[in-house]
């Protein structure tokens, strides 16, 4: 009996993931559970819920039983239930989606398949669970639905596929407009020359939105709620990290200006979506900064920076 139970034992912990990636699992854990709460209320509340794609095996954790998969018990660092398949997911896939009935999953696959230093891996599991985070918010599938982008899409293809003007010259240059102010803000020294820059910004962004038509102001304020805000809540919250973490999201922040420079260089055309997100993440720390409760506001009205920056001015 006694041997039977150690080999069932050593049968489940072979099939479990690596300790490092568990322990990293739980450092994630511990930054949203503590910062992560008190930046967005009621963070800790979402669990890990996350597929852990490995070279042969899935594993999951904090999630219901799932068919396919087998109970491989607790996980003393996550404390997590687990449970295993042989893989099914690529190994490169960092994402929150629907993968299994029942809501949004985290998939992701190890540091060294996504080629993602230890620091960087973390604070992109940080990113997809802030997208877990808004998956939980009260009416946030009804908002996205009533945005009225999917255009019978059920997939959520339309997100990546949208055709949104960027290799239009006007739009491309109000959006280049735009991002001249974005680096003033990124570089100012002082609150008062962050708020020149950051009112010259609002005036940029109303007269480059008013150039695509009213559809596609809301994919922009979509982007910019859905993923800029996921960006910066992933910075914001790898500052609460170790020191590994800590330097990689300052060096990250100041990516954010060379990423604006070389949309600036390349053309909107070249960044498509990807320009958005570094929009969107700057927007939010322009209302950062402003010292509005932008985050209470954002619960209720997630694609609606927009607005909120107006009142800024």
């Amino acid at each position: 009996m006694i041997l039977a139970l150690m080999m069932g034992a050593a049968l489940v912990g072979g099939e479990l993931p690596p300790e490092r990636e568990r322990a990293m699992l739980a450092e994630v854990q511990h930054i949203y559970q503590g910062a992560g709460n008190r930046l967005w209320p009621d963070f800790d509340k979402v669990p890990l819920d996350l597929v852990l794609i490995g070279p042969a095996r899935e594993t999951l954790f904090c999630h219901r039983a799932i068919k396919g998969f087998t109970s491989a018990g607790r996980d003393t660092l996550t404390k997590c239930s687990l449970q295993t398949r042989p893989r099914e997911l690529d190994i490169d896939l960092s994402a929150a989606a629907d993968f299994f009935a029942g809501g949004e999953t985290i998939a992701i696959g190890y540091p060294e398949a996504l080629q993602m230093s230890a620091a960087y891996w973390k604070a992109s599991v940080l990113h997809e669970a802030f997208h877990l985070y808004q998956s939980h918010m009260p009416n946030y599938a009804r908002t996205v639905e009533a945005l009225g982008l999917s255009t019978g899409s059920s997939d959520g293809s339309w997100m990546l596929n949208y055709p949104f003007p960027y290799a239009d010259p006007e739009v491309g240059a109000a959006f280049l407009t735009m991002g001249n102010a974005a680096l003033a803000f990124l570089d100012a020294k002082s609150p008062q020359e962050r708020r020149s820059a950051t009112n010259a910004y609002v005036t940029a962004r109303e007269a480059a939105l008013a150039k695509v038509s009213p559809v596609d102001q809301r994919y922009y304020e979509f982007q910019v709620g859905q993923e800029g805000v996921a960006r910066w809540t992933e910075l914001t919250l790898a500052r609460q990290g170790d020191a590994a973490m800590r330097n990689d999201s300052a060096g990250r922040w100041s990516g954010l200006a060379t990423s604006l420079r070389a949309v600036r260089d390349q053309g909107l055309k070249v960044w498509k979506r990807n320009a958005l997100y570094v929009y969107g993440a700057i927007e939010a720390e322009m209302l950062e900064q402003a010292g509005v409760n932008w985050r209470e506001e954002y619960r209720r009205h997630p694609f609606g920076l927009g607005d909120q920056l107006k009142r800024l001015n």
